[in-house]
């Protein structure tokens, strides 16, 4: 068992991260960060990286790499000293909805937890598209995060 955390790829200190680390701590489990781009944001951020050498694409775990650097990013600025042996980051260039459901499913998640855009003034949850289907389609517990402080 373990703990999924997705993340969007701020690397700002992240509730999300935090809530996920808190639970893998209480659970004394494995936690993993997780961060997804479809690939027409991948070509996006691509675009913008200066290449070196005459590499004419990239191959499918690279394109992950990618993402997990991002992953790793988010991590690093959540925490200023954290026992990070039991934190792994893991990417995935896809549909974001399938590739979390996905790993979740592949690292035998207890819990995923993912992040709310904010509360309404009615003071209801406002989800974004990709956290309302992750709901819906995950096949564990799924803990959303809402965070005020914006």
């Amino acid at each position: 068992m373990s703990i999924l955390a997705a993340v969007d790829g701020t690397t700002e200190a992240d509730p999300v991260v935090e809530t996920a680390f808190d639970l893998a701590s209480a659970y004394d489990t494995e936690l993993h960060v997780l961060h997804c781009v479809t690939q027409s944001e991948f070509e996006e951020r691509k675009a913008t990286v200066e290449r070196v050498g005459s590499i004419d694409g990239y191959s499918k775990s690279q394109r992950a790499d990618a993402a997990a650097n991002v992953a790793n990013e988010v991590v690093v600025n959540t925490f200023d000293d954290a026992d990070f042996n039991c934190i792994s980051t893991l990417g995935r260039v896809g549909d974001p909805v399938s590739e979390i459901t996905a790993v979740a499913d592949e690292v035998a998640a207890q819990y995923l937890v993912i992040g709310g855009r904010e509360r309404s003034p009615a003071g209801k949850a406002v989800f974004g598209s990709t956290t309302q289907a992750v709901l819906f389609e995950a096949d564990c517990p799924v803990v959303t995060v809402i965070d005020d402080t914006e």
